[in-house]
């Protein structure tokens, strides 16, 4: 399986998108109100320096993916279990997306739809997929509806103009500070984008320089997406009413109308982010069942990703009846130790092996 550059680009950037347009905004804005897009500015700032060390990784070992690399790099044992971690990670990063989802359909669409019928539902969708055509069929439904995704996602942005007033985010810095302002970068920048699926993905890419190149564009416009859309979010609503939106970027959608002929397009919104969904869980289930496959030494990674599959419906179930693990995106291990641990800590031991290594090998 090998995928273009051009499909890489759409993988990163809807599934950066899918979180950053309700869950960091959200945190941001529950710290630093009407300043809470300078959070986003510094958080966005932050994940596009780890996502270029990570690249550096990948670039250092071009022709192994992450399990392979991992313990080439720091030995067998060590190797094997630091590469648990970002299993974990993954497996953490399906249940929560997929709880949040269900969720969302429940409250906008489906009031009265069992919530076990929406996840089994949206689970065999995404294993679907992966058994079927693997990295293949997913890169191609990301190429096929990330234009139109991206496109509908900021345009949407635009369509607000008649309800947008600038000084909705004024003082700037003067009622916040910097104090409130860095909480929440703090919580909130973990959030914007997950830059560790590349470690996985770049093995598969047919030309390692312009993929570097489309990740990193693809990081950008997530992250400049963030940045807009928390503005027109205050600019529309205001720090004390957009600190209460479940989905700040979805109301959005309820605000436009245009000579009452453009106007309801949150059925779009929906249908738009329902695909994202459904591009982002997939590529999540496909690095974590092809990890585990090499991890373990087990070939048949679609018989993985079967099982894996019940284990992520059970966590979900089990996530869902449990609301202190469903909504711990503010949990200080977490956002302190764990995030900063696998998105910088990791990245830079690897990176500065990998160029001692380097220096060693090349001729004096």
């Amino acid at each position: 399986m090998k995928i273009g550059s051009y499909p890489m680009f759409w993988m990163v950037s809807i599934s950066s998108i899918i979180v950053s347009s309700f869950l960091p905004i959200r945190l941001a804005m529950e710290e630093s109100r009407q300043d809470c897009w300078i959070s986003m500015l510094l958080g966005g700032m932050i994940m596009m320096a780890a996502t270029w060390i990570m690249l550096r990784v990948c670039m250092q070992n071009k022709d192994k993916t992450l399990v392979f690399f991992i313990k080439d790099l720091l030995g067998t044992l060590l190797g094997k279990t630091i590469v648990i971690v970002y299993f974990l990670l993954w497996l953490w990063q399906l249940s929560t997306l997929t709880t949040a989802m269900v969720e969302f359909q429940n409250l906008i669409l489906l009031h009265n739809t069992p919530t076990i019928v929406l996840i089994v539902c949206t689970l065999f969708l995404a294993v679907y997929a992966v058994y079927r055509g693997g990295l293949t069929a997913i890169s191609r439904c990301a190429e096929a509806i990330g234009p139109f995704f991206i496109i509908f996602c900021y345009s949407h942005l635009f369509l607000n103009f008649k309800y947008i007033d600038m000084k909705r985010i004024l003082p700037i810095y003067a009622d916040s500070g910097w104090i409130h302002i860095l909480k929440g970068t703090f919580y909130s920048y973990n959030y914007i984008v997950d830059p560790t699926i590349i470690l996985m993905l770049f093995f598969f890419a047919e030309n390692k320089r312009t993929a570097s190149r489309a990740i990193l564009w693809g990081t950008a416009v997530a992250m400049i997406w963030g940045i807009l859309s928390t503005l027109v979010v205050l600019f529309v609503t205001g720090p004390n009413l957009a600190s209460e939106l479940v989905h700040p970027t979805y109301y959005l959608t309820k605000f436009v109308t245009i000579l009452n002929f453009i106007q309801n397009i949150d059925s779009f919104y929906v249908t738009f982010w329902m695909f994202g969904n459904f591009i982002k869980l997939s590529v999540y289930l496909f690095i974590l069942s092809y990890g585990l496959s090499e991890w373990t030494g087990y070939k048949n990674w679609k018989l993985i990703a079967c099982f894996m599959t019940i284990v992520w419906l059970a966590i979900v179930i089990y996530s869902s009846h449990h609301i202190r693990i469903s909504h711990s995106f503010k949990n200080l291990y977490l956002i302190g130790y764990f995030y900063p641990f696998v998105y910088f800590g990791i990245p830079l031991l690897l990176w500065l092996i990998g160029s001692l290594r380097k220096a060693v090998k090349q001729p004096l």
